[in-house]
Formats: structure tokens, C-alpha cells, sequence
């Protein structure tokens, strides 16, 4: 719900006077005990029998609803008593304002993507909404509703890999959220200007961050026992294997890797291994409420694979531990050169500090086995036997 006005008109039915007996009302808490009706707002218009709701009166219905989802019921009946439809729709009201933008890892502005969608999907509230990115890659959403949010750059040949995501607090009215585009993505970043500058020192790549005016939910009381015990050790980085690991564990900060590998030329197959590892599950459902952590990544370059995905740990119904694998054929890729691969991994600790999830991607060389490498059977000798001791051979 906004500012702008408001009709309500029934599509395929005759004109009916529905003046006086129509209600429209909005409950505001649960016992319903104070409510807007809209009566008091609307007018009628016999024409085509609408009831329309003007800009100055739905300001005054938002400023008499705080923030939030509401459901709006609403009775339309004729005068004559010969026709009665009633509806319900629920309606949001939000004051957040989101604003962002790209940025590439020297905190540049990434200005050639200028025309480009940026979606934004609420994880509870189902929003989906669509941003376009200006000439300076920045973005804005006007009336966010508190939520935990995916925010992605529509890119159907690198899914997931510009994203990040975070929460958005009760009261804020302010947001704002940097993304990081990667290098090896074939997108103009800025970076041979970039390059011609002396960074500073101790600079270091920059982060996808959010910041807001809100306030953060109170932190949960979990006891130490039920707390991050020392994970097992990831397998080492070695000429044929490659780990790309990233553990949230601070509040409301995003935390990702770029994947960066090379297949050699020759080589036969790829084996791909996702997981995700969440400390949550240890936490009861009322203790996890809007402490959802987040996680994603995406593999980018391997034929045919798809392999990218994004979600939430309250989402892994009790389990501690996602786990995908695909053993993917590169031979044609690889055949008269190396083959590069990219993408990334995140993971968002929602809430507080506590119990943090870690994401990783584990690539390993030749998964399939190779027929030319295959054992082989070969007769170097026979002696043949018969029980017959009188068998001849021939006439």
C-alpha cells in the first residue's frame, strides 16, 4: 500500500448500487479490537459501481497502520439484497528504502552494467520486486518490508554469483547495500584504471556489506553447550584439488570467496562437491525465529552443469548438513586447451554471532574413469583339459 489512490471495481457484473451496504475494513492486531474501515474513505461511483480511494484518504489509512502485513476483507452487497461477493487480500505497509550499488573488489563503481535488472526476493513476505541499475551501477527499492532478502544480479549465464543477502530490522526506514562484482566474469569493472592507482596500504578487496537505521533483534540465550564446536578440518588445496570455503559467524555480515580454478588441458572429468554445514540445527525452532542464516554458491564454467543454488538453513528441515555432487564430463572443453572456472560461495550469519554456517565448494580432478585406463584382460597362455580321456580330435 502507498500513497497513490485506490479503486475497487467489480470486473463482469452489472451496474448494482452498492453505496450503502459495502464494507471494506482492516483489522490491525491479532484481536482485532482496532481496525480501519474504509468506508470512512471511499466514495462510490454509480457509473460502474467502483468504490475509489483517494491519495490524500490512503495517506491517512497509512498513517493510522503501522508497519507490516495486514488483511484487508472487504464485502460488496447490493441495496436490493440480489448480489454479494466478499474478498480478502492481504496488503503490506512499508517505509524502508533500500538503496545499493555495484561495486567492483577496489571499490569502484561498476558503470558498464547501466540498463541491467537487479531482483530482490523477500524470504518470508514472498516480495519480488525489480530494480534497474543507473549510469554510477546504482539501485534503489522503495518500500521494503522487514524480511530477509536475496538480492542478485539477473545474470542467466552467472547466477548467484553478483548476490548477497541480509535482513532487513523492524523500524528501519533506511537501508543501504554494496555489491562486489568479481573479476573473470567478463564484465567491465573499472579494473585497468583501477590497476594504474597505488592502493593503499593494508587495503584490502572490498566486501558486500548492508547498513540500516533499525535495530538489530536482541541477541538469543543458547547455552554454551549447544554452541560452534571445532569443525573438521577441510581437505588441502593440492595440484589436482581445490577448496573454496566461507564460514559467517559475525552478525549480519556477508561473507564470500570467488572460485577461481583451472581444468588442464586433456583432462577427462570434473568432481564438484557443495556443501553446506550450519551450527542452527542445534537451536529449537523458537530459539531460530528471524535467525535464519543464509547460504549460496555457483559453479561457472563447466558444461551443462547448472550447478547453483541459494537458500536458507531454516530451510534444511532439522539437518546440519546439505551435501550435492556431480561428476561432470569436460573432454570436449578440454581437448585442445585448458578450461577456466568461476564462481563463488557466501553464507550470511542472520541475527547475532551465534552458531555460524560455513559453505564450501571442493572441485577434484577426473572423477570418471578413463577407458584407455581401464584394467585389461589379456591371454598370455591357455592349457585346454577335458575330463574325456578318449576324446579325439578329428575323423
Amino acid at each position: 500500500m502507498t500513497g497513490a489512490p485506490l479503486t475497487f471495481r467489480l470486473q463482469g457484473v452489472p451496474t448494482l448500487d452498492l453505496k450503502e451496504k459495502s464494507i471494506g475494513e482492516i483489522p490491525v492486531g491479532g484481536d482485532s479490537a482496532i481496525s480501519v474501515h474504509l468506508e470512512k474513505f471511499w466514495s462510490f461511483n454509480p457509473a460502474d459501481s467502483s468504490f475509489s480511494i483517494s491519495g490524500p484518504a490512503m495517506q491517512r489509512i497509512l498513517d493510522a497502520l503501522p508497519n507490516g502485513s495486514f488483511w484487508m476483507h472487504l464485502y460488496f452487497s447490493a441495496n436490493d439484497g440480489e448480489f454479494a461477493a466478499g474478498y480478502e487480500m492481504l496488503v503490506s505497509k512499508a517505509e524502508t528504502r533500500l538503496s545499493g550499488n555495484l561495486l567492483s573488489e577496489r571499490g569502484d563503481p561498476v558503470t558498464s552494467l547501466a540498463g541491467r535488472e537487479v531482483l530482490l526476493n523477500g524470504v518470508n513476505t514472498r516480495t519480488r520486486a525489480v530494480a534497474v541499475l543507473d549510469a554510477n551501477g546504482a539501485f534503489a527499492f522503495e518500500h521494503v518490508l522487514p524480511d530477509v532478502y536475496f538480492l542478485t544480479l539477473s545474470d542467466l549465464h552467472y547466477p548467484n554469483v553478483v548476490s548477497t543477502s541480509f535482513p532487513i530490522y523492524e523500524g528501519s526506514t533506511q537501508a543501504k547495500v554494496t555489491m562486489v562484482v568479481p573479476p573473470g566474469l567478463g564484465i567491465d569493472t573499472g579494473a585497468k584504471a583501477a590497476a594504474q592507482r597505488v592502493a593503499a596500504p593494508g587495503s584490502s578487496a572490498v566486501r558486500s556489506s548492508v547498513t540500516q537505521d533499525g535495530k538489530e533483534p536482541p541477541s538469543r540465550d543458547i547455552p554454551a553447550s549447544k554452541r560452534s564446536s571445532p569443525a573438521a578440518p577441510l581437505p588441502a588445496d593440492g595440484d589436482d584439488r581445490a577448496v573454496f570455503s566461507v564460514t559467517a559467524a559475525e552478525q549480519d555480515r556477508p561473507v564470500s570467496k570467488n572460485i577461481d580454478f583451472e581444468v588442464p588441458a586433456g583432462t577427462k572429468s570434473v568432481d564438484v562437491r557443495m556443501t553446506v554445514l550450519t551450527e542452527e540445527s542445534r537451536a529449537s525452532a523458537k530459539n531460530r525465529g528471524t535467525h535464519v542464516d543464509s547460504w549460496s554458491y555457483s559453479v561457472v564454467g563447466l558444461p551443462d552443469s547448472g550447478l547453483s543454488a541459494s537458500g536458507l538453513v531454516d530451510q534444511m528441515y532439522g539437518t546440519d548438513r546439505i551435501a550435492e555432487r556431480a561428476c561432470v564430463n569436460v573432454s570436449k572443453q578440454t581437448k585442445n586447451a585448458a578450461l577456466k572456472i568461476s564462481g563463488s560461495v557466501s553464507a550470511t550469519n542472520i541475527g547475532d554471532d551465534l552458531l555460524p554456517t560455513t559453505t564450501t565448494v571442493e572441485l577434484t580432478l577426473e572423477c570418471m574413469r578413463s577407458k584407455s585406463s581401464s584394467s585389461k584382460l589379456e591371454v598370455v597362455s591357455a592349457q585346454f583339459l577335458s575330463p574325456n580321456k578318449n576324446s579325439r580330435h578329428g575323423p
